[in-house]
């Protein structure tokens, strides 16, 4: 997985994170991981978005590690 940047904003009182992403087998395809984070800074929702679709898909406890550890490289701290 290649992560391509991080940005946070508050919606409906509530942040999100959006993560775009790549994956290895996938080189030409672009998504955005969203996340959902509580107050405490803890990961609520993970979702998966391509061309703003919900995949449906079920991150790998190695892909959201690689997600949490590049937040914390843009300097947002989340578990």
């Amino acid at each position: 997985m290649i992560i391509d940047y991080c940005e946070q904003e508050i919606v409906e009182g509530k942040m999100q994170l959006h993560i775009g992403l790549q994956f290895e087998d996938e080189p030409d395809s672009l998504y955005v991981a969203e996340l959902a984070v509580d107050d405490d800074g803890v990961v609520t929702e993970w979702k998966l978005f391509f061309n703003g679709f919900d995949c449906k898909y079920t991150f790998r406890p190695d892909e959201k590690e690689a997600c949490i550890r590049y937040a914390a490289e843009q300097g947002i701290t989340i578990t």
